[in-house]
């Protein structure tokens, strides 16, 4: 229950990292500059914490043998899957931006316990953990479908191309919980979550920095240090790092579904009291009982499926 507890607590990051980033891109301008300075104080943070700890940065000889090459990229993965997201909300609507990348992680994040994918521990989908993915099922249609089913949600692409983006919002979804069982092997390999955690944020931030260097748009990341501008949007990548250190940390204990589901469960419960009184600038939306149900329902799901 202890690390169920955390999990949720994670989950509640998750809207100030969302905020934040926003935030952040409407200063500098392209994602992929905001994304850059998210990851490197993300980066730096970790570096922080690793000096202070006395834990190693450059991974041993023995690490790196007994690691697959590709799971020390996963960082630019995770780059992959916020530069989509960032697009599917103009590209297919608000309301399909979230709920289909929201539905292909729950079910991929249960296949991944179910098969044991990247070598996570087996948990076979049955029983309690159907009837708790079930209920998240319900839950997310109360807390998120229901209250926007009269507003209009529109978006500017038809035809191949919509259906093209509808299943890279899929592929998002899956990339989501591909990147929760892939940290928590990183981490179970070196044997430390901020090792790993700090090595694959340092690979995708050197990745983003020679990317906007190339370009050109390096220069933006100056525009973000104006202290005309709020604090808080540079808390994104100190959100960030500890969602993914928390990830490498209770994976292994809980299992990425109950990860998975536990933080979306928390996300979707700071989300709506944000709206409720508009922290953040979130344009405000009375809190129902329809969604405080959907939230109760959510969670007596994910504790079905810790069971």
């Amino acid at each position: 229950m202890f690390f169920l507890i955390i999990t949720l607590a994670m989950g509640l990051l998750v809207p100030f990292q969302t905020a934040a980033n926003s935030r952040l891109r409407g200063v500098v301008g392209p994602a992929y500059v905001s994304t850059l300075v998210s990851f490197s104080v993300s980066t730096l943070a970790l570096l922080l914490v690793s000096l202070l700890a006395g834990i190693p940065i450059v991974p041993s000889s023995q690490m790196l043998a007994a690691t697959p090459w590709w799971s020390w990229f996963v960082g630019l993965v995770a780059v992959v899957t916020i530069t989509i997201a960032i697009h599917l909300f103009k590209e297919i609507g608000q309301l399909q931006a979230i709920i289909i990348p929201m539905f292909s992680q729950l079910i991929f994040s249960l296949l991944i316990d179910h098969f044991g994918w990247f070598g996570s521990r087996v948990i076979p989908l049955e029983g309690n953990r159907i009837i708790g993915a079930l209920l998240l099922v319900v839950g997310i249609v109360m807390v998120v479908i229901l209250p926007r089913l009269g507003a209009k949600q529109q978006s500017n692409t038809k035809g191949s191309r919509l259906v093209l983006w509808q299943l890279l919002a899929v592929v998002s979804g899956c990339l989501s919980a591909s990147i929760t069982g892939a940290y928590a092997q990183l981490a179970s390999a070196v044997g430390n979550p901020v090792q790993a955690t700090t090595v694959a944020f340092f690979v995708a931030t050197v990745v983003l920095l020679l990317l906007c260097t190339l370009n050109g748009s390096v220069r933006l990341v100056g525009k973000a240090c104006s202290r005309e501008y709020p604090w808080w949007m540079w808390t994104g990548g100190l959100c960030g790092a500890m969602i993914v250190f928390g990830n490498a940390w209770l994976v292994p204990k809980v299992g990425v579904g109950v990860f998975s589901m536990a933080l979306l469960v928390g996300q979707l419960a700071l989300s709506m009291l944000m709206e409720h009184f508009g922290w953040l600038g979130a344009p405000r939306k009375a809190i129902t009982w329809v969604k405080v149900v959907g939230i109760l329902l959510m969670l007596g799901g994910v504790a079905l499926i810790r069971l």
